[in-house]
């Protein structure tokens, strides 16, 4: 027999375990629930826009919700719950619900809240991560000039950033290797004040090198914030001289210039001559070293002091004057065409030149001289031109075979039995050569000269 007292106990019993059965049933999130909400985490930056979307796979026309870090409601399905101009409504279905945040600034990091209004209530988790934009990195170390040889320490700071930002050293298009970074927090925000030193023991060639500091941040793209400075070196001349002719002759106006790369420019040039003093008419004018007339005598090693207040260096250039040009030589081209009896070659030539009428290697000109009216017949003379003046033609028996003869003479001249005796061969006077060193034949020691030239002479010899 059962009491109603232990009928009554028995029936509460059941019921809290159904209810306890209930309330542990509505903290269970079922993976193939369709209408468990859907979200997903968004990281912006602080000035940004973060959009924000909740869905489910399927609806029984309850109404989706999304709030805020602080549980503050900011839409309720099309409704707006929190007067924030930043924040609008994107898309509102019984499926979907998608808001936006404009302006984002960092006391909007924070987990944000999707929740369906079913039996049990079904929530989802947003979290948005906002990041601090790292400011401009500013280089400071660089507002004076350094000497060369000596070293100098730059910094490079930049502001703001969450998380730290990393910072890069460049000279040039060459990254560096500066200290490691030094990071300190800000008291009034989240932010990082990042800063970073580089040591650079400078040379001349860094004179107006480029100097950059790079910030590194997710929040950036690579370039986005970088400072440049111009390193400006001091350094003493580097000494060149500089001829004014390359080929400086005796009798002839000359020049030597004396320049001096340095930072900042030289200001005094001081000109002396090795093993003695500096010629007599040689004037010193600053940079230039001027000669009115070189002389043999302007021989030797001429040197150039330069000076900026930073140092001192100098210079040197080896004088060596050449002979003077000689003005009365001819330069004359070979003709292409072959010679006749009015296409001769003067009877002058330089008299060091071996005129060996018996070598078999020479070739005998005859020429007319008509410069005597008084005589009877025209006087003939034979020259014999060997390969020691024209050692590129090919003068030999077999291959020139010039043929010459006599000009004609008035029935009531005869030849004189005085007039010498001349070679008379077969063929052309002159084959067919290959013009040699730009169709100039030069004599050793002596004028060089053409055929072209020595005909026309000899028409107006004629």
């Amino acid at each position: 027999m059962v009491f109603p007292s232990a009928l009554s106990a028995l029936w509460s019993a059941i019921l809290l375990t159904v209810l306890l059965t209930t309330a542990v049933y509505s903290n269970v999130v079922y993976d193939d629930d369709p209408l468990q909400p859907v979200t997903a985490d968004e990281t912006v930056s602080v000035g940004g826009t973060v959009t924000l979307t909740c869905r489910v796979a399927e609806s029984d026309n309850s109404s989706l919700q999304w709030s805020n870090t602080a549980q503050q409601t900011l839409y309720f399905g099309e409704k707006r719950a929190l007067r924030d101009n930043r924040i609008q409504l994107l898309h509102s279905t019984s499926t979907e619900l998608t808001i936006t945040i404009a302006d984002v600034q960092l006391s909007d990091e924070g987990e944000y809240k999707c929740a369906i209004f079913t039996m049990p209530v079904r929530t989802a988790r947003a979290t948005v991560t906002v990041l601090g934009v790292p400011g401009k990195p500013q280089i400071s170390g660089l507002e004076t000039p350094v000497q060369e040889g000596q070293k100098v320490t730059l910094t490079c700071t930049s502001t703001g950033s969450k998380p730290p930002a990393k910072l890069h050293w460049y000279r040039g298009d060459q990254e560096l290797e500066g200290h490691l970074d030094v990071v300190e927090s800000n008291p009034d925000d989240p932010t990082y004040n990042v800063s970073s030193e580089l040591t650079l023991e400078v040379t001349s060639s860094d004179d107006n090198a480029l100097i950059t500091c790079a910030v590194d941040h997710p929040s950036l793209a690579p370039g986005d914030k970088r400072s440049e400075q111009t390193l400006r070196v001091l350094y003493s001349p580097n000494v060149q001289i500089h001829p004014g002719s390359n080929l400086p002759r005796e009798g002839e106006k000359f020049s030597l210039r004396c320049t001096g790369t340095s930072n900042p420019e030289p200001t005094s040039y001081i000109w002396e001559k090795k093993d003695g003093e500096l010629p007599i008419l040689a004037k010193a004018d600053g940079a230039v070293l001027h000669f009115p007339m070189l002389n043999k005598s302007d021989n030797g090693v001429y040197v150039c002091h330069a000076d900026n207040g930073i140092g001192n260096n100098q210079g040197e250039y080896i004088l060596l004057v050449q002979d003077p040009a000689d003005k009365n030589s001819e330069l004359v081209t070979p003709s292409s065409s072959p010679f006749t009896s009015s296409s001769l070659l003067p009877t002058t030539f330089p008299t060091d030149v071996d005129f060996d009428s018996g070598s078999t290697s020479s070739l005998d000109i005859i020429s007319t001289d008509y410069s005597h009216p008084t005589h009877d017949a025209p006087t003939f003379s034979t020259t014999t031109l060997s390969n020691a003046l024209f050692p590129d033609l090919p003068f030999s028996p077999d291959s020139v075979s010039p043929s010459l003869t006599p000009p004609a003479f008035p029935s009531s001249i005869a030849p004189s039995s005085a007039i010498p005796s001349y070679s008379t061969p077969s063929s052309s006077l002159t084959p067919s050569v290959s013009v040699q060193q730009n169709g100039v034949y030069n004599v050793p020691g002596k004028a060089s000269y053409t055929l072209e030239h020595a005909h026309a002479r000899c028409l107006e010899m004629v």
